[in-house]
């Protein structure tokens, strides 16, 4: 809009009207904000600025004729803005009213935004615009407040919107009126898809149902907090901490809430894996005593029975007496079984026959499991052996044989079977077997429900279940592949929906030249050569036996009921004691502490270290020491002499 020189002026007024204008239009100019203007639209399309009033020095820092000089409006114009003003200036010539917001440039640089208000002159004759008259105002500090309210708002959305939790705003009639990004990532949707619909078109029925009593809290001017389980549509469980603060006007009117809503599944899973260790840890605790007390108990009837067995000539006396010891030694394997898993101890792996094992699983099936549950079993008559631990090889199939009973809650057909195969390089390479050659394969199949291909990979997740919130803890699975692979193993999973589900556990077969160890007899340990023995036992009846048993085999024998009865016994003579076999958990001074004192005052004293209730590596720490043999109770005759043997000759 480029305005020419300014129009020749019209005859001066009388000195004294002249004067007063002129005060009048300084005392305007001195109080005004904003100044207005005329101009005139010549024919050939110049634009002429005609007058000024108000503050129109204190906005541009030019004078009236410096401002024209320089090329008027047009030139004042930010240049980022001159489209701008091609279209204000187009609005005008439509014969229509403008207000406009741009930027302009005082005489000193700065940058001023201005309102402007503008209303064309029209030529009805010429059809056209003739001039322009209007205000313009000074709009630089609303612009900057706005441009700082805006900068404070993107940095508070971003702040918003890199909270790792679901943030909203809900009004009065429960809808959304503001959500973050967090949430348009969880639901997979944009905020258009949530904002303006309430909370019962968004969420599940029986998810609202959870949060509309917290939600009526919250609108009632409650601040909330709860903790929100859910199946999600994935499947997958989760559990949330939601928070809800209400939002007031200034005179206490509720206008809705915020809603903050934190994903703490893995903390709760976590919590509670935590509380079933501390179980198991009680558990453990509490099996160790039992432990003890019926190791000893169950000592004396295995070395009375080798007593027995000895005298005893009547084949069904004989017979009876091995029926006896050999529930003894089953009752013992169970408590062995009981503290290993108690204490989550890793125990040793030996060769084993799994046709055994498999025989007490399919017992405990079929005596636990729904009768509507059939269960058949096929061992081929070659089972190569395998060397494992029996414990966690019986964990791995309770746990598929419970999960193929949950699989068919309206009965069915659960199958285990046994086999060998032969792993090759193919089948490896696509099982990432550990190793080819000669297996073992563990079958536990159902005619279940199946699993869907869907999920079928996630299944040995840790966590993972299809089952119902609290109903499982998805461990089962994870804990199976878990001790297969630590077994050197692999698995294969075969599933369809509606026509039930195969597991096959690989385990490499034992070498052929290792056969499973038979348990040492009593026939074999030899006899002593009355090297004198110290017995220290608080159990009467075991120290009674234990006693005769060395008697009979040619030691001479020492016995006491406390560490300090066998101290003074030791103390009396010490040269005819050759051999302590003490227990070391006995009330006041206890074997560990014992065998400590003798080893300081005799460094070369020979002992045997016996308990119902460790391990042997806690035995070794209870003496600070690992040169004892140890004893682990309860144990026949055969293995109290083979150690007393192999530690007098130690």
């Amino acid at each position: 809009m480029n305005e020419p020189p300014r129009p020749t002026e019209v005859p001066a007024k009388p000195p004294a009207i002249a004067a007063a204008n002129e005060e009048r239009y300084r005392l305007i100019s001195s109080v005004a904000t904003d100044y207005v203007f005329s101009s005139a639209l010549e024919p050939d399309g110049k634009l002429v600025l005609n007058w000024v009033a108000g503050a129109f020095e204190k906005i541009t820092g030019y004078g009236f004729d410096e401002y024209v000089a320089r090329g008027g409006w047009r030139a004042a114009v930010h240049p980022d803005d001159l489209a701008q003003d091609d279209r204000d200036l187009a609005t005008l010539r439509a014969n229509r009213d403008l207000r406009s917001e741009l930027r302009t440039l005082a005489k000193d640089g700065r940058v001023v935004w201005v309102e402007v208000a503008a209303h064309p002159v029209w030529d009805d004759k010429q059809n056209r615009l003739a001039g322009i008259y209007g205000a313009v105002k000074d709009v630089t500090r609303r612009k900057q407040a706005e441009a700082e309210t805006q900068a404070t708002t993107d940095t508070l959305n971003a702040f918003v919107d890199s909270v790792p939790a679901f943030g909203a705003f809900v009004d009065a009639k429960e809808r959304y009126r503001f959500v973050n990004r967090y949430h348009e990532n969880w639901f997979k949707d944009s905020r258009r898809h949530f904002i303006g619909r309430r909370l019962e078109e968004v969420h599940r029925p029986s998810t609202y149902a959870i949060m509309r009593p917290y939600s009526r809290r919250a609108l009632a001017g409650e601040t909330v907090r709860y903790e929100h389980e859910m199946t999600g549509r994935d499947g997958h469980y989760y559990c949330f901490d939601v928070q809800y603060v209400p939002r007031r006007a200034s005179d206490g009117t509720v206008l809705g809430y915020f809603s903050l809503v934190f994903d703490v599944t893995e903390r709760v899973l976590r919590d509670r894996q935590l509380l079933r260790t501390q179980r198991l840890e009680s558990v453990g605790r509490l099996a160790s005593g039992i432990a003890h007390d019926l190791n000893n108990i169950l000592s004396p009837v295995l070395m009375g029975a080798d007593l027995l067995l000895d005298s005893v000539q009547d084949p069904n006396g004989r017979n009876l007496l091995e029926m006896v010891k050999s529930s003894a030694q089953r009752g013992a394997a169970i408590l062995r079984q009981l503290l290993t898993f108690g204490r989550g101890e890793e125990e040793g792996r030996d060769v084993l026959d799994l046709e055994p094992l498999i025989r007490d699983m399919l017992k405990i099936v079929a005596e636990t499991f729904p009768k509507s549950v059939s269960v058949q079993s096929r061992v081929a008559p070659d089972l190569p052996a395998i060397r494992g631990n029996v414990t966690h090889l019986h964990q791995m199939l309770m746990n598929l044989c419970i999960n193929a009973r949950d699989a068919m809650p309206a009965g069915g057909r659960l199958t285990l079977d046994a086999r060998a195969e032969t792993v090759d390089a193919e089948l490896a390479k696509t099982c990432s077997a550990p190793a080819t050659g000669p297996h073992v394969v563990l079958e536990v199949a159902d005619t279940g429900a199946g699993i869907p291909p869907e999920i079928l990979d996630k299944i040995f997740d840790p966590f993972f279940t299809t089952k119902p919130a609290g109903q499982g803890t998805g461990l089962g699975l994870s804990t199976v592949l878990g001790l297969v692979r630590s077994h050197q193993g692999f698995i294969r999973v075969d599933s369809q929906p509606g026509a039930g589900t195969r597991f096959q556990i690989y385990l490499p077969a034992a070498p052929a030249e290792a056969p499973p160890e038979a348990p040492a007899s009593a026939a074999t340990a030899l006899r002593g050569h009355g090297e004198g023995i110290l017995v220290v036992d608080d159990e009467e009846v075991a120290l009674d036996v234990a006693r005769r048993i060395l008697e009979q085999h040619g030691y001479r024998t020492l016995v006491a009921r406390s560490g300090a009865e066998a101290l003074a016994l030791y103390d009396r003579d010490p040269a005819r004691i050759q051999l302590v076999v003490a227990d070391l958990m006995m009330p006041g001074m206890d074997g560990a502490a014992l065998l400590r004192h003798l080893r300081r005052t005799t460094p070369n004293l020979k002992a045997v270290a016996m308990t119902g209730g460790l391990s042997r590596a806690e035995m070794a720490q209870a003496l600070e020491t690992e040169s004892a043999e140890f004893l682990l109770k309860p144990f026949d005759a055969a293995v109290l002499l083979e150690t007393v043997r192999r530690a007098l000759r130690a």
